[in-house]
Formats: C-alpha cells, structure tokens, sequence
C-alpha cells in the first residue's frame, strides 16, 4: 500500500514519495495497472495518488472469506473513483454482516468506519488487512483438531 500524501520535509515543503520496483513487479496507481518492464526502478509521485503494490491488492477471485470481501470492497472503494458508490455500499453491507456473525472485530470494524469517514483511505485498508488476519485466526480456532 502506498500512503501519497505528499510529506513535508525538515524546511515544511512536500517530499515525493519514493516507490523502488523489482524487474516485473506490478503495482496499481488510480485504477491503472502499471507493471516494471526492465531492471530495478524507482518510481517518484510528486502528488497524491491512489497506490497498491501487487502483494496488497487482492483479485475479486481471491475474496472468499466474508473479511477479505470487506477489503476487496474497501479496495475497490480505494482504487476506483468510478464505482465509489456501489463500493462503499459493499463495504458497508460486508462489515455490517461480519460485526454480527462476530460481535469480537467490532473494535476492528469501528476502527475501519473511522478511518472511512475521515478518508484516510490508506489506514483504512491496513485496519482491512488486520480483520483478514483476525479472521484468519477465528476460523483456525474454531476448526477441528
């Protein structure tokens, strides 16, 4: 994931945001795939943008699990202005199924709503990937020995 606010240096001027890929990685800036065709590279932003590396992004294919459909949702939300809409419906549909199947994430989901609501989309999607590890770790607890 890729937080692209621009950062403000030691003299308060905005610093661009440094991305290095590795021949063939690929990595999504505003809905748009990019991938590395030759050696290692070093991508600059000068200004915000919607990132996600490939290890961050999860396929529609991938979101089996009711928490890793929040953060497909919250994903889609994140990458693609087009489809906002129906995005944060999802998403808001999903976490409000998950709170209730398990009362325990609340905290989780809460913190997501937040980070939501103040459009901290990056934080946002990193409380996301914290409910698939949580989910992870239920439904490891809850299998048969």
């Amino acid at each position: 994931m890729g937080n692209t606010d621009p950062q403000p240096s030691a003299n308060g001027l905005a610093v661009p945001l440094l991305i290095k890929l590795a021949p063939g990685e690929k990595i999504v800036i505003n809905g748009v795939a990019v991938e590395n065709g030759g050696d290692h590279t070093t991508l600059r932003i000068l200004n915000q943008a919607h990132i996600l590396r490939a290890k961050d992004i999860l396929t529609f294919e991938e979101a089996t699990s009711p928490a890793k459909r929040i953060y497909y949702a919250l994903q889609c939300l994140y990458l693609f202005s087009d489809n906002q809409e129906s995005s944060l419906e999802a998403a808001r549909s999903f976490m409000d199924d998950f709170v209730k199947a398990a009362p325990s994430s609340a905290s989780l989901i809460r913190e997501i709503v937040d980070h939501l609501q103040r459009n901290d989309s990056y934080q946002m999607l990193k409380v996301a990937k914290k409910l698939v590890e949580y989910e992870r770790k239920i439904l490891e607890h809850a299998a048969p020995q």
